[in-house]
Formats: C-alpha cells, sequence, structure tokens
C-alpha cells in the first residue's frame, strides 16, 4: 500500500497516522471498503447532474478552497488489502459525488472574485488547474492497528459521542449475526467484491417483485426504519411480554452477542407477507409511526388464523380502519399489567401504547372493524388431495372427468377445488372434482358459479368430438 505515507509521530503502540490524496480516495474503490454494519446510513441520494445536498456543496466549497478536512479512521486488513473506512463514509461518498458531477457547487459571490465566478459549477467545469488542486488534497488517515472488531465497535461510539447517534445506530453497529441480520433487511448487505457503495439485493423486504432492491418511500427510513423491522422482530422473540421500548431492544440485542438468530424463518415467512401489503399499497407514506408497527401484527394475526390476505385491500382497510377509530375517539377500557382497570380515548391509547395490555384492545377493535370492511377467508391449511380421496372421488364419477365428461385415468387426473382454495374452498370430499388436466387449467382460481355457466359447453365440446 505505497500509495499511504506513514506521518513519523508517535501516536501509541495502536494507533498509526497515514496521509494520502483525495485522488487515491475516489480511485481505489477495490481497496477502500466501507465498513456498512458499523457506519449510519448515507444520507444523500446522489444523482447525474444533480445539486447535491446543502452539506455536500459546503464540502465542495472547503474543497475549492483547500481547507482541511477531519482524519478518516481507518483499519487496515493487510492479508486481503482492503482498507476499511471505519468512520468518514460521508465524507468519502461526498468526493466521489463531487469528481463524478453530482453535486454544484453554492453561489459563491459572499467570498469574492477569487470564488465567485465559479457559482453553480460541477466539478468537470473548474479549470483543470483547480481540479488538480482538488484531487491533490492531502487527507489523513487514522489507523488502527490490531483492534478486534469489539473494540473497533466501541471506538466508532466513542468517537461519535459528540453526534446524534440513535440507540439504534448503537445497536445496529455491533457485531453479531442478529444485528446484521436486522440491517440487512433495510438497507442490504454489501458484496465482499463489489465498489463500496454497492448494496446486494439481498433483502426479505422493501423490494420490487423483479427483484430490484429499492426503498418503498414510507416515512421512517434508514435506521429509524431499522428500529422498526427489529420491534417486529422482538415480538416474535418476547410474545406476551413484548412491550415498544429501547430497553427492551437493548436487551435483544444483547442477547444476539453469543446466540445464535431463533426465528429466522418464521420471521421471514411474515416479513414476506408485510412486504406485499406495502408495495400493494398507492400512497406508503400514510403508513408511519404505530401504524407501521403494528401492521406486523395484523398480518401475523391473518396468517395464525389461517386467513388468505388480500395485499391489494389489507392497508387500505387497516389504514381506513385507524382513522375511523381515531375520529370516534371512543374511551377504552382495559386491564393494565398490575391488573389495575385503566380507561383511556383510541387515539392517546394507540399513541401511547408500550405493552400487550395496551396492545391488544388495540388490535381487536381494528380486527373487528377490518372484518365489517372485507370479511376474511379462512384458507384450508391442508392443500393437495390424496391419492385415496382421488380415486373415490374418480369411481363415484364414473372414471370420467367431473367438469368435461371425458375418460379419465388417476395416473393423468387431477384433484380441483370446486370452490378454489385461494377463495376459502377446503381440501374435503364435498369440494373435491376430479377433472382432466385442461379443465383444471381453464378453470384456474375461477369463482365456481362463473366456470359453471362454462360447463355445458365444455360437455358439448367433448360430445362433438366423440
Amino acid at each position: 500500500m505505497d500509495f499511504l505515507k506513514k506521518i513519523e509521530i508517535d501516536m501509541g503502540s495502536q494507533w498509526d497516522l497515514y496521509q494520502t490524496t483525495l485522488t487515491e480516495l475516489v480511485k481505489r474503490q477495490v481497496t477502500f471498503k466501507i465498513n456498512h454494519s458499523r457506519q449510519r446510513k448515507y444520507l444523500y441520494s446522489d444523482k447525474t447532474a444533480g445539486v447535491g445536498h446543502e452539506w455536500q456543496r459546503k464540502v465542495f466549497v472547503s474543497l475549492i478552497m483547500g481547507v482541511p478536512f477531519p482524519n478518516f479512521e481507518i483499519h487496515i486488513d493487510r492479508d486481503k488489502n482492503i482498507i476499511w473506512i471505519e468512520d468518514g463514509q460521508q465524507r468519502y461518498r461526498t468526493f466521489d459525488a463531487i469528481v463524478n458531477d453530482k453535486i454544484k457547487l453554492p453561489d459563491l459571490s459572499t467570498l469574492g472574485d477569487e470564488y465567485s465566478k465559479y457559482s453553480n459549477m460541477c466539478f468537470s467545469e473548474l479549470p483543470v488547474k483547480l481540479q488538480e488542486q482538488i484531487y491533490n488534497q492531502n487527507m489523513l488517515l487514522l489507523c488502527g492497528n490490531s483492534l478486534t472488531q469489539e473494540e473497533l465497535h466501541k471506538r466508532f461510539l466513542l468517537i461519535n459521542n459528540g453526534t446524534p447517534l440513535s440507540q439504534q445506530d448503537k445497536r445496529s453497529a455491533q457485531i453479531s449475526d442478529g444485528a446484521n441480520y436486522i440491517q440487512g433487511i433495510v438497507d442490504g448487505i454489501p458484496n465482499e467484491n463489489e465498489k463500496l457503495m454497492n448494496l446486494s439485493p439481498k433483502l426479505k423486504m422493501f423490494k420490487m417483485n423483479e427483484g430490484e432492491y429499492i426503498h418503498v418511500n414510507v416515512t421512517p427510513k434508514g435506521r429509524a426504519l431499522e428500529e422498526v423491522v427489529a420491534h417486529w422482530y422482538n415480538i416474535l422473540h418476547q410474545g406476551d411480554k413484548f412491550q415498544i421500548s429501547q430497553n427492551q431492544l437493548n436487551s435483544l440485542y444483547k442477547q444476539f452477542y453469543n446466540n445464535p438468530i431463533k426465528h429466522e424463518a418464521s420471521f421471514d415467512k411474515i416479513l414476506k407477507q408485510v412486504d406485499k401489503c406495502i408495495c400493494s399499497y398507492p400512497k406508503p407514506r400514510e403508513i408511519k409511526g404505530r401504524p407501521l408497527l403494528l401492521l406486523f401484527y395484523i398480518v401475523k394475526h391473518y396468517m395464525d388464523s389461517g386467513f388468505k390476505i388480500n395485499h391489494a385491500s389489507l392497508v387500505k382497510n387497516y389504514l381506513t380502519v385507524i382513522s375511523d377509530l381515531k375520529t370516534k375517539d371512543e374511551l377504552i377500557t382495559y386491564i393494565k399489567q398490575n391488573d389495575e382497570e385503566d380507561t383511556l380515548n383510541f387515539g392517546r391509547l394507540i399513541r401511547i401504547s408500550s405493552g400487550m395490555d395496551q396492545i391488544n384492545p388495540i388490535l381487536e377493535l381494528i380486527n373487528d372493524g377490518m372484518c365489517k370492511l372485507e370479511k376474511p377467508i379462512k384458507v384450508d391449511k391442508r392443500r393437495v388431495f390424496t391419492k385415496d380421496e382421488k380415486v373415490s372421488k374418480l369411481m363415484e364419477q364414473d372414471n370420467c372427468c367431473g367438469y368435461c365428461g371425458v375418460d379419465l385415468k388417476i395416473d393423468t387426473a387431477v384433484g380441483d377445488h370446486m370452490i378454489p382454495h385461494s377463495h376459502g374452498g377446503e381440501t374435503s370430499m364435498d369440494n373435491l372434482v376430479v377433472s382432466c388436466n385442461k379443465c383444471n387449467s381453464m378453470k384456474s382460481s375461477l369463482p365456481y358459479d362463473l366456470w359453471e355457466t362454462l360447463i355445458p359447453s365444455l360437455k358439448n365440446r367433448y360430445s362433438d368430438a366423440i
């Protein structure tokens, strides 16, 4: 790593100070990698020919004026020839955005004639000499030597002690499979051999049907959304003891340190349905706060009850019911955890709800309201008819297709739900029709009353063929 110049200064046995240029930072994206799991999420949406955020434009101004920047904190993996940027990704990626014309300088008239002529320019529009000056600007890199991941995590918390780190910032930065799992659901997982700003679409939710990674435009983003997902996971982890509290999440993440993830399969299954519901709703910005958090409970209730989830209408009905309940704002009486009775109006109860003693009565009201808007269809958990059931029914049908009448053998026969399984049809003998493949494909999930009107034409077609 000869592009790093070591500065000879005594910083103790664990620390070294290096110097490099901005050019080396932005061109060596295979060598410099951001520790995504540790750092806060990148705050900006850089666009080609864009203006950029106010903070980014200020960084650009500092560059043309030659103002020095705080040092980056790095950790060198010499075996893999990787330099991990442990702190400073906002500056790093902003440098990259600047030299790729994704940020423009602001109005510089207040800085005098020397700089005002560069107002509203992007990097490629600057004089070549000034571009070279920016490329050659020195950057300081503070490197920790032989530090463990836990020591690097503590260092990250220490140097950010004066910044507004949220509780989730601190939890998410810890080194554990559980923390990485929750973080990956919301923000993706960096691929080992990709450039440092690219994230793998290996997500459980917030993605398009084609598999392309995208943040669904719900109101919370980044760490705030990650905290919601952590609460969702904790619902499975804590059960009836669940609380919407920072202390309980802190306790969950402490358990992540030395314990495997317990509920990944169940959690992923529910997340998949939550994802479909959110992506099917046309105004996702309306899904926020307590309604976003409690949506997981509603979807889980439908799945636990064996109800079919109508992704197109569930969120709409859910938010409509909550809005109606807030408008009525009736008093709700519930039993607190200390067995005392309390009464609050609905609006306040949903706003301050934390424990299951308060959440359960809210959920009961919401579920009742949703059932009135759209009665849920209960889906039989048993999906497929047995061979014995098909043999018995085929004999009743005189070895003919129950729809068109063509002769059938059991090896080519299909056990069809007369009332489609997706419409609540049971997997029972009363709902079984043994059919040919052609009729089964044509019928698909058509409602039976509609399909029934087509059956005579099918039988006529078979008679004509004979």
